[in-house]
């Protein structure tokens, strides 16, 4: 039987809630479960990181391109947080009458639910199903 923390797994099982958590709070840094958690990173890793983008950007500010704001340096990249800022989107012009046609297709669609236009007592259009207009207009006479 395999053994966590010399316990046994019937011991595991027999843990009650409070004492669970206990043991996974204070996991030390190095554990398995707190480096799947992290994605391998512990906290010396990440301060680390931070040091060294610091340090990039310090050195940057320092060059050309640093006092004219252009090219700034990359972070290291953490678990976790993927890098969008070179995804490219792709589009093509389209011309105002083109884009204007566009524009009253989706004005014109009404989506067709089989629901119709009711309006409240309250002066609110709602819509609502046949059955739901026909009972309404019913109780307001």
């Amino acid at each position: 039987m395999r053994r966590f923390y010399g316990m046994s797994m019937a011991e595991l099982r027999a843990l009650g809630l409070n004492e669970a958590t206990d043991l996974v709070v204070y996991l030390p840094e190095n554990s398995v479960t707190l480096t799947a958690v992290a994605g391998g990173w512990t906290l010396a890793n990440q301060l680390a990181a931070a040091q060294v983008d610091d340090l990039r950007v310090m050195i940057w500010q320092k060059t050309k391109d640093g006092q004219r704001g252009k090219k700034p340096p990359k972070p290291i990249p953490r678990p976790g947080f993927e890098d969008t800022s070179s995804q490219n989107f792709t589009a093509r012009p389209v011309s105002i009458k083109e884009m204007q046609k566009r524009m009253a297709e989706r004005r014109a669609r009404k989506p067709d639910d089989g629901l119709v236009e009711y309006r409240a007592r309250d002066g609110r259009m709602l819509r609502v199903t046949p059955k739901q207009a026909a009972y309404f207009n019913r109780n307001s006479r």
